[in-house]
């Protein structure tokens, strides 16, 4: 009984885990267009995968909510 209790919890757990509750949109891609960097090399147009960046102060103080960058 002690084994199956344990079994039980640790499933729930391993389940409860992996379930992603965010409530924010998936991240995609966006188009970057060719360009130079600042070392002013060439970079090709490319496919550029974004980011969750969470909430937080800018400069001025201001808050930013979370979003895509």
């Amino acid at each position: 009984m002690k084994l199956l209790i344990f079994a039980v919890s640790l499933a729930l757990l391993s389940v409860f885990t992996t379930v992603d509750v965010s409530a924010r949109p998936p991240c995609g891609k966006v188009w970057v267009e060719g360009h130079h960097n600042k070392h002013g090399k060439w970079v090709e147009p490319h496919w550029r995968n974004q980011r969750w960046v969470p909430g937080h102060h800018n400069r001025n103080g201001d808050w930013i909510p979370g979003h895509c960058r």
